[in-house]
């Protein structure tokens, strides 16, 4: 059976007063428990019972998830008025047009939302 390939999401509900864990890969799939650890193993049992009806009736079984890779490129297109004035100001600080544009993210970044990027706690794996 394909279950163990599956993943999972341990989260905490306040409304539920327990911790919730979910199968993105399947819509509905999910176990709750006073305990991450109960919680999924309550959602693998709800997950096993749902590909065995998925292979009672014939369904497509989804594929499992896997964490995505990035390349770290991307195109962005920007007025040019704008493009030039990044230019210059890069000039300024003597560094490429690239690595201006970097720090004017990742300083963004920091000022928008500092608390969710902080490291994150590990969620709890279905392997």
């Amino acid at each position: 059976m394909t279950a163990p390939t599956y993943s999972f999401r341990v989260l905490w509900s306040n409304e539920d007063q327990a911790f919730v864990a979910t199968c993105p890969e399947f819509d509905g799939v999910s176990g709750l428990g006073e305990s991450a650890e109960q919680a999924l193993t309550e959602a693998q049992i709800a997950l096993r019972l749902m590909i065995e009806t998925y292979e009672q009736e014939h369904w497509e079984i989804p594929a499992p998830a896997s964490l995505p890779s990035y390349s770290g490129q991307f195109r962005l297109r920007v007025p040019r008025t704008l493009h030039a004035r990044l230019a210059e100001y890069a000039a300024d600080e003597g560094v490429s047009l690239n690595t201006y544009a970097i720090s004017l993210l990742a300083h963004g970044l920091g000022a928008a939302r500092p608390a969710q990027l902080l490291p994150r706690e590990p969620e709890v794996s279905g392997r």
